[in-house]
């Protein structure tokens, strides 16, 4: 019965692991699964046995960690044809604007994390927090996104030098106080961070 339950399971993983390719969505089933497997076992274990799924608690909390882990597989697949942001006139880049693979990856990557308008004029000085209004939990997430696609070392990054806090979050509201007008972090700095593999505040400041 066990090695039936566990075909299943895994059965339903492989459903889940090729079917869903989002990496917002990815990472909800991850944490939904990973949620319901710790309540199960321990505050809920009977539900398993009434239900006479024994491995259901442990099956819900592995499936959960693998899809964790595999969050971003999908994000960039080379054999995928370009991104519509890419193919299509859908925004208006600045003349001599880099379009590099680095540059067309990290516009897309800001494409689905922030968005980009249609009617304004990218430059390399766009800044995220002042000309895309990117700011607070936006702005997290995009870095966190930055640092995995682009395995970037981000050094001495301070994210209140550009950005405010998340609203909710008290402790990091306090310890963003006394830390004056923010800096406007530009596209040109992202570039530069990703072609030198490193965050140097100093140097992308006065190179961008």
């Amino acid at each position: 019965m066990l090695y039936l339950q566990a075909a299943i399971f895994f059965a339903f993983y492989l459903l889940l692991y090729y079917k869903i390719t989002d990496c917002t969505l990815r990472k909800r089933f991850a944490v939904t699964f990973i949620a319901s497997g710790l309540i199960l076992t321990f505050w809920l274990p009977y539900v398993a046995i009434i239900l006479s799924i024994q491995l259901l608690p442990l099956a819900l909390f592995l499936i959960g960690l693998a899809l964790f882990f595999t969050r971003n597989k999908y994000r960039y697949r080379h054999d995928q044809p370009p991104h519509p942001l890419r193919r299509a006139p859908t925004m208006n880049l600045a003349p001599h604007f880099p379009e590099d693979p680095v540059m067309q990856q990290l516009l897309q990557l800001l494409h689905e994390e922030i968005g980009l308008p249609k009617h304004k004029t990218i430059r390399l000085k766009t800044s995220l927090n002042f000309d895309l209004g990117c700011d607070g939990a936006e702005a997290r997430q995009f870095m966190e996104a930055l640092e995995q696609t682009f395995d970037l070392d981000l050094g001495d990054y301070d994210a209140y030098r550009y950005f405010n806090p998340p609203v909710f979050d008290v402790f990091l509201k306090h310890r963003a106080k006394g830390r004056g007008e923010k800096m406007p972090l530009t596209i040109g700095m992202l570039y530069l961070a990703v072609k030198t593999q490193g965050w140097d505040t100093q140097t992308l400041e006065n190179l961008s």
